[in-house]
């Protein structure tokens, strides 16, 4: 009865979010699209957008139908359920971002002219419904999928127990991996490759605004929000809520196993995930701004609102289910990181600090005196930033896992119950995915409809109000980037647990895996581990910069030949740049991705499960603390940008000196652009790419590291 239970929670709410969704959607399109240039530019950004996402996703799938041979063949007799759930985690993957991509194409325009007729307020609304189309229909589709995929599984598969079920599951989780770390990495090179060049050329060369019409990169910039911070993030949140959900049933299953207890603990996740997005539809319809109301204290209160739903549910759920409450306290904890590290980004990132300290304010001052001390000061705020968030991280690893060790109901004293608290704190942690990525799926919108307004020429105070929205957007940004960042750690460490259970059977009987870094072969895992993370990072910010290259040139090329584009008497070449920066990123998204892959597989092979556990360590260890700041500084330089943009700049854009120390802060902006919207939020992804690969590839693994030691 509890199966059924669990099961239905976790499908049904699935099923009400995507609902919610579609019903949002209907609304949103029911919104005025603005002026007839209004609708000719969002049409200019649909185009590229969708040209992207479809060369792209064809890319993918070539290479998912690859993979999903290989999967079948090397795999046995599970090979074939293991990769047909691999290519459904593919496409829920694809699905996810294509719903990105449809709302927020069709939605800059509707925000633009409610910006343009009614202000800040109806603006907002427009964006965050918008924005939360996405958010919940990625977490209806995760919960939904996951649910259906074990049901069908359970019938399919006669006398198959539950943890062999979540183990060909496993591949659905290694789709969405795969398919976030293509997504993210592609989007993030190309809405980077626009951005850098629109500025250097535009902003900084020709003194020009950032979404001017007259600018062939504007077009290409615009469609770079969706297909990066849209299509992409919604991927890798999509992905990291999947991983987590899967890392826990995994763990749960087997103490369902091992103790026979009366609750399948290996089908709970769904049941606390299910909670998280019910809250998350409540959480949605709350958001409503007060007249006038800054959006980002509304954005902050929709999540706590949510987060207090879920506490109060899940403790409330498990009591009546006469679960342990202290699974509940683990969930809590999760979501209470996640709260904890979303808050040290906004205040690393936002344009109001907290009390005295004022990191974005401060960092203004030093734009005033060289783009030297502007970097500077940025990157070491990005550095701080990481320090209250890994100790929160590792006071949710300790708590989670003391909480666990101390349950009966979990074999009272036991390893396996410890793992499973900290496993379950994860997925509390994404629990409430679909409030976290309305938020930041408003951002892009916003972003876009600014540039919108700009080419339409639609009014000052329009472009002012969308200013004030974005810099929330980009706030929202880093929260939700913290969120998958905090999830992805402590995911990877249920799926580091679920390698080492793994490897037991392969293993000789009564002999563990020892991780024993005093052991060479071991430390010399944890070393190329921590390599991956910055490798991965300089190919994809290297890809940035070689493609932001030959989008220069086309458009300095364009204003030599063409003197009527600055003058406004003809139009620039929009496509040209869109194709630039889609064949770009297309070719430099690649090498990165395979890489990872292949190196984990590699390292497993030549030096053994134990290097390999080492290994995974390193990549978590070094990957945790670059994405923090990559994340954290990027936004941070953003928004100093903005507060110099703005009306109420500190310096008077009448003043001599303003040109100055506004390049300054363009010149931040572009260092921070590559570092938040490509490589930092990649990271999360890789980390639990290259951990499904190790605990996925397993059997392959150890059998080549067999090979290996006989040939030598």
């Amino acid at each position: 009865m509890s199966e059924v239970i669990f099961l239905s929670v976790g499908i049904i709410a699935g099923f009400l979010a995507i609902l919610v969704s579609l019903y949002t959607y209907k609304k949103v399109q029911s919104f005025d699209e603005g002026s007839d240039r209004m609708k000719e530019v969002s049409a200019l950004i649909e185009d590229g957008a969708y040209s992207f996402i479809n060369i792209q996703y064809k890319i993918l799938g070539v290479f998912t139908a690859v993979l999903a041979v290989i999967i079948a063949l090397i795999f046995g007799e599970l090979g074939v359920p293991i990769a047909i759930s691999y290519v459904l985690g593919s496409i829920a993957s694809m699905i996810a971002g294509y719903v990105g991509i449809v709302i927020a194409t069709k939605a800059n325009r509707r925000t633009a002219a409610a910006a343009a007729s009614g202000g800040l307020n109806p603006a907002f609304n427009v964006a965050f419904k918008a924005g939360s189309v996405m958010g919940l229909m990625i977490a209806g589709i995760a919960l939904a999928g996951l649910g259906l995929l074990y049901i069908l599984w359970e019938l399919l598969i006669p006398g198959v127990v539950a943890v062999e079920l979540w183990e060909i599951v496993t591949g659905f989780s290694f789709g969405a991996s795969t398919v976030a770390l293509f997504a993210k990495a592609g989007g993030g090179i190309y809405t980077k490759t626009a951005d850098l060049a629109a500025d250097i050329v535009g902003k900084i060369e020709r003194h020009i605004p950032e979404d001017d019409p007259r600018n062939p990169a504007a077009i290409a910039d615009a469609v770079g929000d969706n297909v990066g911070d849209v299509a992409g993030t919604g991927a890798d949140i999509f992905d990291s809520n999947v991983a987590a959900i899967l890392a826990a049933a995994i763990l749960g299953a087997a103490i369902d196993a091992a103790f026979s207890p009366a609750v399948p603990f290996g089908l709970l996740p769904l049941l606390i995930a299910g909670l998280g997005t019910l809250a998350s539809v409540v959480g949605v319809f709350l958001v409503n701004p007060r007249p006038d109301e800054d959006p980002g204290p509304v954005l902050n209160r929709g999540t706590y609102i949510t987060t207090v739903l879920f506490a109060v549910l899940t403790v409330l759920v498990l009591w009546i289910l006469n679960i342990d409450l202290t699974l509940a306290a683990a969930a809590i904890l999760g979501l209470f990181t996640g709260v904890v590290i979303g808050f040290t980004s906004d205040v690393f990132t936002n344009d109001r600090g907290l009390g005295p300290f004022k990191p974005v304010p401060e960092m203004v001052e030093s734009a005033q005196k060289s783009a030297a001390n502007l970097i500077l000061s940025g990157y070491s705020y990005g550095l701080l930033s990481a320090v209250p968030s890994v100790i929160m991280i590792a006071v949710a690893l300790v708590g989670s896992y003391t909480l666990g060790i101390g349950a009966a109901s979990l074999g009272l004293g036991t390893e396996e119950g410890g793992i499973f608290a900290v496993s379950i704190a994860a997925v509390g942690l994404l629990s409430t995915n679909g409030m976290i990525m309305s938020s930041d799926a408003y951002g892009p919108i916003v972003d876009n409809a600014r540039g919108v307004i700009e080419q339409a020429d639609a009014g000052e105070q329009a472009i002012i109000d969308c200013d004030k929205l974005d810099a929330s957007g980009n706030t929202a940004k880093a929260i939700t980037k913290g969120f998958a960042i905090a999830a992805s750690a402590i995911s990877v460490l249920s799926l580091f647990s679920a390698f080492l259970a793994s490897a037991i059977p392969l293993l000789p009987p009564g002999t563990t895996l020892s991780v024993d870094l005093a052991v060479p072969s071991v430390l010399a895992g944890a070393f190329i581990g921590s390599l991956v993370p910055p490798t991965f990072s300089a190919i994809l910010i290297l890809g940035v910069g070689r493609n932001s290259e030959r989008m220069i040139a086309e458009i300095r090329r364009q204003f030599a030949n063409d003197p009527g584009i600055l003058e406004g008497t003809s139009k620039p070449d929009y496509a040209k740049c869109i194709s630039i920066a889609t064949s770009g990123a297309v070719r430099e998204l690649l090498p990165g991705t395979v890489i990872a892959i292949v190196v984990t597989i590699l390292t497993g092979a030549i030096l053994g499960l134990s290097a390999l556990a080492g290994y995974l360590g390193g990549a978590v260890l070094v990957g945790l603390i670059m994405a923090l700041l990559m994340s954290n500084s990027g936004g941070a330089w953003d928004n100093a940008k903005k507060i110099i943009e703005s009306p109420e700049s500190p310096i008077p854009h009448d003043a001599p000196e303003y040109d100055e120390v506004h390049d300054n802060s363009v010149l931040g902006d572009m260092v921070g652009d590559p570092f938040k919207d490509t490589a930092g939020p990649s990271i999360n992804t890789l980390l639990v790419v290259i951990s499904l690969t190790a605990t996925l590839f397993l059997p392959v693994i150890f059998a080549l590291n067999a090979a290996f030691a006989g040939l030598f």
